[in-house]
């Protein structure tokens, strides 16, 4: 059964659409939209601000950059493995790797007030909303 001409057209603008989002940083016009899945994160809301959890096992406080501007956040790092010198490898799983993700967020962050902390390869970041994007209440008279 094939599929009817106006189905396929809007499966195909909806995968433009969405590889023009991927491409859509314009803060990041250098760097990639994304490379791979890695590291993994987690994105919640917590209290109206944004909390961002990423599994960062081997990489080093000092080889993370996290950047953000407006509701673009960009993780990107080096995780190194080095063994020493005189090293027989048997099996090699876990080597060098660099990552960049760029992460469209729902809404604009206070870039000012973004709080991050490293432990034993727990990256938590703070993202907290901007004033311009919270939900004013109006007062009906």
């Amino acid at each position: 059964m094939m599929m009817p001409l106006s189905r396929t057209l809007e499966t195909l603008l909806g995968l433009q659409e969405a590889l023009d989002l991927t491409r859509d940083a314009g803060f990041f016009e250098n760097g990639t939209a994304s490379s791979g899945v890695y590291p993994p994160v987690n994105i919640f809301e917590k209290n109206g601000d944004l909390v961002l959890v990423a599994e960062l096992p081997g990489v080093k406080k000092e080889d993370l950059n996290i950047e953000v501007k407006e509701n673009i956040l960009r993780l990107s790092g080096t995780r190194t493995i080095d063994y020493g010198k005189n090293v027989s490898y048997h099996r090699i799983e876990r080597n060098f790797s660099e990552f960049d993700r760029t992460l469209r967020l729902p809404f604009n962050i206070e870039s000012e007030k973004v709080q991050a902390e490293y432990k034993e390869g727990l990256l938590v970041v703070s993202l907290p909303r901007a004033e311009t994007d919270k939900p004013k209440k109006i007062a009906i008279q």
